[in-house]
């Protein structure tokens, strides 16, 4: 959703300045990755935000398409990851989840024409990409699954877990997910032809995202101040 580029810039600065917090709050030792990752996620959020404000300001849409399209497609990777993080799983395997997001991303960079359209309307963006129907279902596997497997591995924590300001942290980060996942993909059912313009709402929504993100990162500080 762009409403207008000014509320775009709005949000970008608003995530920028969260992930900038986070960053300068980060500690050494055992929460050094979660602090890290919930950053970046924060950085990718606010530069898609960014993006959309550059497409419905400027007219190269081959540039501003793009920085989109690299700033949502490591979402479901950093994403993943994260959960791992506040979960303590060590997996050796689990930078291999990078090689979705690489494999697309070098694309995006690397492909000719790649962005093909853009329409930015005073309630969202659609952003076309040169991919066929094969790839397009491919992609949105790869964005489904990592979604869905990140909630999992949160819900099975937070039942194994049994300290409370650890089921809080835990619970904080499956809500941020819930509370932007849920919405997009109920209004994209409801609004089937709102499926272009799913990158665009999924952000949108990301802002509540980024808030419990935020919020869980004061939990995380609550409780190493105890």
């Amino acid at each position: 959703m762009c409403f207008t580029p000014q509320v775009s810039f709005l949000i970008f600065a608003i995530e920028f300045i969260l992930g900038l917090i986070v960053l300068w709050k980060t500690p050494k030792g055992k929460y050094h990755g979660t602090y890290v990752l919930s950053a970046l996620i924060l950085f990718c959020l606010g530069l898609y935000q960014f993006s959309q404000f550059g497409l419905c300001t400027f007219n190269d849409i081959n540039l501003w398409g793009r920085m989109g399209f690299l700033a949502y497609n490591i979402l479901p990777a950093l994403g993943l990851h994260l959960a791992y993080s506040l979960t303590n799983s060590n997996r050796r395997s689990l930078y291999a989840i990078y090689a979705f997001p690489i494999f697309f991303g070098l694309a995006a960079l690397f492909l000719k024409n790649f962005v093909t359209s853009a329409q930015c309307s005073t309630v969202y963006v659609i952003v076309e990409h040169v991919w066929t129907p094969l790839w397009q279902n491919i992609y949105g596997v790869y964005y489904a699954l990592f979604t869905i497997l990140m909630a999992i591995v949160l819900w099975d924590a937070i039942k194994k877990e049994r300290t409370v300001q650890r089921r809080k942290i835990l619970w904080a980060g499956l809500a941020g997910l819930i509370a932007f996942t849920v919405p997009t993909f109920v209004l994209i059912i409801l609004l089937p032809a709102l499926k272009l313009a799913f990158p665009s709402i999924f952000c949108e929504f990301a802002l509540l995202f980024a808030i419990f993100l935020f919020y869980m990162i004061g939990l995380i500080e609550k409780s190493k101040s105890k």
